[in-house]
């Protein structure tokens, strides 16, 4: 019996590019009347609600902005596949990306599979561009280092969701806790390398948003955890610090696209900046709980 399957897009403010998103997954090597696409809009001011409408998908509103983690929740609560599919508005997944997808769970005997993020970089690539494909997304390492994933592109059994609950609500970072709380309690997390999702590499703006609200993330999932200010603090601290050139070219050996001859100095001060960003959202998040 060929597996029903939930396909989960959050967005906000995408009308560029959820259509191609959309049309990604409708074009999708899986049986159509096995497949339901849900995407909740999280109250967004642009024409994404008008953009989602022209194409056969189920569209759920958010009347407030509540944030990525609250619109899967609400697509969690009305699902009806037995596999849930997790992928990003801004991503577009290859068109055998269910079916590679749900074939790594029956292969491995798994109940999450964390599947490959392929950046697409454009051609003014930025350090800042290449920084966010070599240091963000690396799914192979999470699942194989942490046990985590995210869920740009993710697929979990409902039996999981019916063991663990949903995801927590904040901004950043739930779906690694979601992940590791899975694995934690005794569900196998696999890497699936050849169900591929591509996304646009970002920019240097887009990228400190991003690990600004990563670091605060980061740090709220501390807090919640009970870790006392002495454990967090030298961990805030220490992106203050610059990482050692080798990491960068170990990294670009390892992740960087093919042909790509960015200059290692360039990568280098991109990667300390984006750091440091980060660790001031920590902080915020740290001085911002002590107020509370």
């Amino acid at each position: 019996m060929i597996p029903r399957v939930s396909a989960i897009v959050p967005v906000r403010n995408g009308a560029r590019h959820v259509a191609r998103c959309l049309a990604a997954l409708l074009a999708q090597t899986w049986p159509p009347d096995r497949l339901e696409i849900l995407v909740v809009d999280d109250a967004s001011t642009d024409a994404t609600r008008e953009r989602a409408r022209e194409l056969p998908v189920r569209l759920l509103e958010q009347a407030e902005r509540r944030g990525p983690y609250a619109a899967r929740n609400a697509a969690l609560r009305i699902a009806s596949g037995e596999i849930l599919a997790f992928t990003d508005s801004d991503c577009v997944p290859a068109k055998d990306w269910i079916e590679r997808g749900v074939a790594a769970l029956a292969r491995e005997g798994a109940d999450l599979a964390a599947g490959q993020v392929r950046f697409a970089l454009s051609p003014r690539r930025s350090a800042f561009e290449l920084l966010d494909s070599l240091s963000n997304l690396d799914q192979e390492r999470s699942v194989a280092e942490r046990g985590v994933a995210k869920t740009g592109n993710l697929f979990a059994a409902r039996r999981v969701l019916d063991a663990i609950g949903p995801f927590h609500e904040r901004r950043s970072g739930c779906d690694v806790e979601w992940t590791g709380r899975a694995t934690a309690a005794g569900f196998e997390l696999v890497y699936a390398r050849d169900a591929v999702a591509w996304k646009p590499a970002r920019g240097a703006l887009a990228l400190v948003r991003k690990q600004y609200r990563v670091g605060r993330g980061q740090q709220a999932l501390w807090r919640a955890t009970g870790e006392p200010l002495r454990a967090v603090l030298p961990r805030s601290l220490r992106g203050f610090r610059p990482a050692r050139p080798s990491l960068w070219r170990a990294r670009l050996r390892r992740r960087a696209p093919e042909g790509e001859r960015a200059g290692l100095a360039a990568l280098w001060l991109a990667a300390w900046g984006i750091s440091a960003v980060q660790s001031l959202g920590q902080l915020h998040e740290l001085v911002r709980g002590a107020r509370g």
